[in-house]
């Protein structure tokens, strides 16, 4: 397209709009805010409509398409590789897209449809979201194989032992799935919370536990080779259990396909598999009974 004619269509397109899309300046163009939020709408929409020519050229029947899902960077460890290859397994027809990202920066992209799933924990100000639970997970007290006072291997420890501990924890923007369940539970019990570090990067905070800066509370899963292999140490807290419900969301506003129902579907078995036989440790399936048999559904 002539630089001419883009140029025209721009300035209509601002126009009809009421805002600068686009800033030209002697040293190039760069978008304006209003110009990023334009194109963060245009690519949901673009999506939708794929979405709509894959839906109305297939059979009602075929599951086909492609889909989006998110995984938070604390569920990933559990998820991610098994739910890659039961996918590529069961639904050879669907394009299954998986992403691991900072949860407090998807409910937007959920509502706006660039992103199909999410698997998160519930979201009671969000009305517009449906949230489908089907795990509660437990978070430990990771440690340092060198923290004091040292604690036996796999024994457990309180809240109020928890409270003793610095943390180093998710921003609060982004401990929606860890950092806000353990303050709830900590707050319940009228206890306070040490944090000396807010880190939002799963490798960088496992590497300062391990390194005996601080201890942290997260997921079992999220550090299960770590601890494994000695490197971090794993307590369950009792007898006050700290526990976190996982559920699939999506917008109520945007049409459920053959294919996200199917990706829903997948999610909700794997993680009975995966609970079932153990291999998701600290987590209990609670979510529907299948409706298909499950079997080959795990990490296998």
């Amino acid at each position: 397209m002539a630089q001419s004619a883009l140029s025209k269509q721009i300035a209509e397109l601002e126009d009809e709009l009421g805002v600068q899309l686009l800033f030209r300046g002697r040293s190039g163009v760069t978008v304006t805010e209003a110009g990023k939020t334009f194109y963060a709408y245009a690519q949901a929409v673009l999506k939708q409509l794929n979405d709509v020519k894959t839906a109305v050229r297939s059979s009602p029947k075929a599951i086909v398409g492609s889909v989006v899902l998110v995984l938070g960077q604390s569920v990933s460890g559990a998820l991610a590789l098994p739910l890659f290859r039961a996918a590529r397994d069961r639904l050879p027809g669907i394009s299954l897209h998986i992403n691991e990202e900072l949860m407090g920066n998807m409910i937007e992209q959920l509502r706006q449809g660039r992103v199909d799933l999410m698997v998160f924990t519930p979201l009671p100000s969000h009305e517009d979201i449906v949230f489908q639970p089907f795990v509660e997970e437990e978070l430990y007290l990771l440690r340092g194989p060198e923290a004091v006072p040292a604690l036996p291997d796999g024994s457990d420890v309180d809240l109020g032992f928890v409270s003793k501990q610095p943390l180093v924890l998710p921003s609060i923007q982004h401990g929606f799935a860890t950092r806000a369940v353990l303050a709830a539970a900590l707050e319940e019990h009228e206890l306070p919370m040490k944090v000396v570090a807010e880190i939002n990067s799963v490798s960088v905070f496992k590497s300062a536990v391990e390194a005996g800066m601080a201890s942290t509370v997260m997921p079992y899963a999220l550090a299960a080779h770590e601890v494994e292999a000695g490197r971090l140490r794993a307590h369950r807290i009792r007898p006050q259990k700290v526990a976190r419900t996982l559920g699939i969301c999506y917008s109520k506003h945007i049409p459920l396909t053959h294919a996200k129902a199917a990706v829903i579907e997948l999610v909700q078995n794997l993680a009975r598999d995966l609970c079932a036989g153990g291999e998701w440790q600290g987590a209990t399936y609670i979510g529907p009974a299948p409706s298909t048999p499950s079997a080959s559904l795990g990490s296998r």
